[in-house]
């Protein structure tokens, strides 16, 4: 596999001051791990745009870098990957948080997803030695040596752009990651419902009561998660077609409607979806429920601007 944006001309975006923070921590780390002069020429080479091309298949990457005197090196860098029980274990850890999950189905890496992997005793960066394993076809015993030093400059470009880069190098490609995240979250009705009580909708005048029907067949009465709907409220008709009419005539209509339906609450979707933190602007919810509230009060002065007076 070869990740866009990650072959060649790598010095464009190879200084600190622009990176996110995934992409900086990342480098850091690499370089940390580097002695003073591989490192200097290392920063040289990413400045002369010597890294010709870079590839990732897993957890191996793969580049090509020219040294200042022309010759060309291969240098290889594979990252430890998680194994199969690990992944399930962070899996359940991000999907059960909604900033972690949010963020990651918005593209983006939260900033708090650290100490999410270190509560479970793992790293998603390589912090240590045997996190990495580095060669190249270069003489230089120091490792990393230039080139590596050049490729990792990189490698950090392309996961400055796209974050799932280095959730891959762990053994979890971006699609696969988000898929178990989406089968892992509740549904929001669902989250919405625990430890709530939700009530039946009364029928309107004229609305036909539900007939019985053979034992075996499931009524459109209302339920609760805690148990049947509220005593003494009708249930839905059975009729399809009496479901999307109104027995009421059209000059009580405004009236009935304000005798049974229950007060309206213009941001009840926010509340069903659940938390939608997204960095670094927090609750994205917030920022929503004043469209939703101004669309409602809008909707209901056009709902009574066409309520039908009685001319009496």
């Amino acid at each position: 596999m070869t990740d866009p944006g990650a072959r060649g001309g790598g010095g464009g975006r190879g200084h600190r001051g622009g990176r996110a923070w995934w992409s900086s921590r990342f480098l850091a780390l690499i370089e940390g791990m580097s002695l003073p002069d591989p490192l200097r020429a290392g920063r040289v080479l990413v400045r002369t745009e010597a890294v010709l091309s870079v590839r990732r298949s897993g957890n191996l990457v793969v580049a090509m870098v020219r040294d200042q005197g022309e010759d060309l090196h291969k240098a290889r860098l594979a990252v430890r990957t998680f194994g199969d029980a690990d992944w399930r274990r962070v899996e359940d850890a991000l999907a059960s948080e909604a900033r972690y999950a949010a963020a990651l189905l918005a593209g983006s890496m939260p900033a708090g997803i650290e100490p999410a992997f270190a509560a479970l005793g793992l790293s998603l960066f390589p912090t240590r030695a045997d996190d990495l394993a580095m060669d190249c076809t270069c003489s230089d015993w120091q490792r990393p040596c230039a080139h590596l030093v050049a490729a990792c400059h990189q490698l950090a470009d392309t996961i400055d752009l796209d974050p799932f880069v280095l959730l891959a190098l762990r053994g979890r490609e971006r699609d696969a990651l988000l898929g178990e995240i989406r089968r892992l979250r509740p549904h929001p009705a669902a989250r919405a419902g625990r430890g709530t009580r939700t009530f039946s909708w009364p029928a309107g005048p004229g609305w036909p009561r539900a007939e019985p029907g053979p034992p075996d067949t499931p009524t459109m009465a209302a339920t609760t998660a805690t148990g049947p709907a509220d005593e003494g409220a009708e249930p839905l008709p059975r009729s399809v077609s009496a479901f999307w009419s109104s027995p009421v005539p059209a000059d009580r209509r405004g009236a009935a409607s304000d005798r049974h339906a229950p007060a309206a609450r213009p941001d009840i979707l926010l509340e069903l979806c659940g938390p939608l933190a997204v960095e670094p602007f927090g609750d994205l919810r917030e920022a929503l429920r004043p469209a939703y509230q101004l669309f409602t009060a809008q909707r209901r002065a056009t709902s009574t601007q066409d309520t039908p007076r009685d001319p009496g």
